[in-house]
């Protein structure tokens, strides 16, 4: 059975995968999710190693950063969550 998650995002176009987003078979983790939409869009979400993500990148799942989730991008994508992708302005001048 397919499963879905509510998917947000400052940066992609609606078409791209806003809004409710069925999850392609084999994703589990946020990981594999961040690696699968940024094939779509042409982005690199995280390091070379893929075990961290971009500095002006923020990850909010269920309404709570990434950050506080022990497991990081190992973290498990289920069915109804809500994914917020964020990318942070970068200061200066």
């Amino acid at each position: 059975m397919p499963r879905t998650i509510k998917l947000t995002t400052n940066f992609l176009r609606r078409e791209s995968g806003f809004g409710d987003f069925q999850i392609p078979h084999g994703l589990r983790t946020l990981g594999d999710l961040l690696r699968h939409i940024g094939r779509q869009a042409d982005f690199i979400f995280t390091d070379a190693e893929g075990v961290q993500l971009r500095p002006d990148i923020e990850v909010m799942i269920n309404e709570k950063n990434m950050a506080f989730y022990p497991t990081g991008l190992k973290t498990s994508v289920k069915d109804g969550d809500w994914v917020d992708i964020s990318l942070t302005p970068m200061g200066g001048g």
